[in-house]
Order: structure tokens, then sequence, then C-alpha cells
């Protein structure tokens, strides 16, 4: 979908850059673009990984809510791609409880869909992880869902 919509795929070679409209010999080289906003360099994956075909914005949403779920549960279930890349989101918000400081306080909330939620966090993860820096969540695979087949695990706060 991508190559379609925006004509990706090898570089574009454009001899009238060089040469001028006139030249019609060989060309040996290609011009560079620069990098898409929104794409980091070296062609690594996005920052919110593509589960469920929405646009960024929607895949961002999903990622908060599962967060603050997580985080007002201590474990949820969902399908294991999910589970995986909440992972990190999840540490993040956990890291920054434990560093605790206004502006840790502020990307909390504006992460997570609750106030109340992240004022108990910050007073509880320093106190429940206090020599721990990461991998502070648990992913426990299940049965695969009926439905559609698809993985499932249960993601908890360790």
């Amino acid at each position: 979908m991508f190559r379609k919509r925006y004509g990706g795929g090898p570089v574009k070679k454009d001899p009238a850059a060089v040469y001028g409209p006139q030249y019609t010999g060989p060309i040996d080289f290609a011009i560079q673009r620069r990098g898409r906003l929104g794409f980091p360099k070296g062609g690594a994956q996005r920052v919110i990984p593509k589960l469920s075909g929405g646009s960024y914005e929607a895949r961002k949403q999903m990622m908060r809510n599962l967060t603050t779920e997580l985080i007002r549960h201590g474990r949820i279930r969902t399908t294991f791609a999910r589970a995986k890349a909440l992972r990190s989101f999840v540490d993040r918000m956990v890291v920054l409880a434990k560093r605790g400081d206004d502006l840790a306080r502020r990307e909390a909330n504006e992460w997570m869909f609750e106030e109340k939620l992240v004022e108990n966090l910050f007073k509880l993860a320093p106190e429940r992880y206090p020599d721990q820096n990461k991998d502070f969540t648990q992913l426990t695979r299940t049965m695969n869902r009926k439905g559609d087949n698809a993985e499932m695990a249960y993601i908890e706060l360790v």
C-alpha cells in the first residue's frame, strides 16, 4: 500500500537534473531524497507498531488505552503482538514514576487517560520497584482466540 500511494521503491533517476532535458545517454547515478517525516533514519521501524492496521493516531490511542488499563488492573489479556508492543510503553511509565519529577509527571499525564492512576503510580512505583530499572512486565502466552485463532497472552506488572 505504501509503495503504490507514494511511489516508494528504488531511488528515482532524473537525467535532466544534471545534464539537462536534451541528454539521452546512460545514467549510472540516482538522486537521493531526504527521509520522510515520521520515519526514523536507516529504515528502522516506526515508533508505534502497525498492529491494528489503522492510522498512526488510532494505533497511538490503542497503546495509550492498553497502557492505562494495564496500570489500572495490573493484568490484562490481549493479543500476543499487542502485549509485546505494550511492554515498552508500560516500562516507560514506570520509569517516569520512579523518576518522580514534574516533567515526568506531565509526560505520564499526557500519555495516560486518568490523572488519579498517574498519581497512584507515582506513589507506589518507587517503593514497589526500588532497584529495578527495566522489565517491569511479564508476558504469559495462553490459548489462541476462538474466532480468528490469534495468539493471545496475559501481560502483567511484575
